[in-house]
């Protein structure tokens, strides 16, 4: 699969295998700017290996007020 951001191979940054999502609300998570996606292999965040996206982490820094 692709990388949302990048358009490159999804591969995980921490375990460096290729993201295959085996429930269906995964693979829904990683089109959800707002869902956190862990991998499914090492259960960690999932950050894209080639751009550094991180899957699951707000798109604008929150301004405290």
């Amino acid at each position: 699969m692709k990388c949302s951001f990048c358009e490159q191979t999804l591969v995980c940054k921490s375990c460096n295998r290729p993201f295959q999502p085996r429930k269906p609300e995964t693979l829904a998570g990683v089109y959800q700017p707002d869902t956190q996606v862990s991998c499914p292999e090492c259960q960690k965040v999932l950050v894209c290996k080639m751009c550094g996206f991180i899957y699951g982490e707000d798109a604008e820094p929150k301004e405290s007020q």
